[in-house]
This record gives C-alpha cells, sequence and structure tokens, in this order.
C-alpha cells in the first residue's frame, strides 16, 4: 500500500513536519511504500521531501493532508476518489491574533473556514488531541479519530541540532565563556 502525506510547508523542527517524517519511517518499517510531498521545501529537507507539484503526489492508495493552514492542498484532497485522510493539527481561533496582528488573524479565519470544505470529501478526519476530534466532529465530520503526533524520541535524547552552532573538529579542546 502505497500512503501519502502532504504538508503545505517541510521546515526541520517544526512539529507538523517531524510529526510527517516520524510517521513516514513507522509506514515504511510496516512494510508500506509512503512519501512526503509539500508546496514548500527548507533546502536541507530537499533530498527527502518531495514537490507536491509531482504526479506521483496523488497516486496514493491513502493520502494524508496535515492540516494546519489553507491551501491548494485542501481542494485537491477533496478530488481524490479514495483514501482521503486529514489530519487535523488546530487553527487557533483568530480572536487571539485579532488584537495583535491582523494578517494573522485573516489567515486563521481562512484556515477554519477551509477545513469546513472538507466535510463530506474525506473518508476518515483524525485530530492530533480528543480536543481536536471533538472539534473537527462538531464541524460536521462523520468518521473521526484520534492520531496523536509521532514523537521521534532519539531526537529528543540526542545533542541539540543547531545547524549555525556547529563547530569543525581540529581536535583542540574549546570552551565557552559568558
Amino acid at each position: 500500500m502505497t500512503v501519502n502525506q502532504w504538508l503545505a510547508a517541510a521546515h526541520r523542527g517544526d512539529a507538523i513536519g517531524d510529526n510527517a517524517r516520524r510517521f513516514r519511517q513507522l509506514l515504511r518499517g510496516l512494510g508500506h511504500e509512503s512519501e512526503i510531498f509539500a508546496l514548500t521545501i527548507d533546502e536541507d529537507l530537499e533530498d527527502e521531501i518531495r514537490p507536491f507539484s509531482d504526479p506521483a503526489a496523488r497516486r496514493g492508495d491513502v493520502t494524508i493532508l496535515h492540516y494546519a493552514l489553507h491551501s491548494p492542498m485542501t481542494a485537491a484532497l477533496a478530488s481524490l476518489e479514495r483514501g482521503r485522510v486529514v489530519h487535523y493539527h488546530n487553527v487557533t481561533p483568530a480572536a487571539y491574533f485579532a488584537p495583535y496582528d491582523s494578517a494573522l488573524a485573516r489567515l486563521a479565519v481562512l484556515g477554519r473556514r477551509e477545513l469546513k470544505t472538507l466535510v463530506g470529501h474525506v473518508d476518515l478526519a483524525l485530530g492530533v488531541s480528543e480536543f481536536n476530534r471533538r472539534e473537527l466532529e462538531g464541524l460536521g465530520f462523520s468518521a473521526t479519530g484520534v492520531l496523536p503526533i509521532a514523537v521521534d524520541t532519539a531526537r529528543l535524547t540526542g545533542p541539540a541540532w543547531r545547524p549555525k552552532c556547529r563547530l569543525r573538529d581540529t581536535g583542540v579542546p574549546r570552551g565557552l565563556f559568558n
């Protein structure tokens, strides 16, 4: 089985992108084919994330849209014939942004409005928490469930990834002073 995942943006260190990469690893470990496609991809992820413009993005047996903001991927998911899953990561209510940033408030309004357009056009709507699942149910999604964020715990126990802090190993001991 081929399980494709769609992201609006692929960033390293971003919860949604990290979740998708970990989930892909788990799917591949179970013997499934799995790829991630994104509209925008950070340069350091270009070797492992494919552009959404790739025709293979629409050829999965199951397609999971990681939803957190509006994008052309929403209509594309609705147009698929089968295996359509929305994995809802939440859209912060616009009221939280309105007093501080009208542009962010507008994006939140658009995101919540667009999410509703998927009602009746997906086979399964998953929230990353029970709170998000209930929100999906309240919007009218009939088949709902919870799929928590897949965390790569090995990443949490190793040294932090800080590309700007990488030092060339010269064999000379170093110290940092403040």
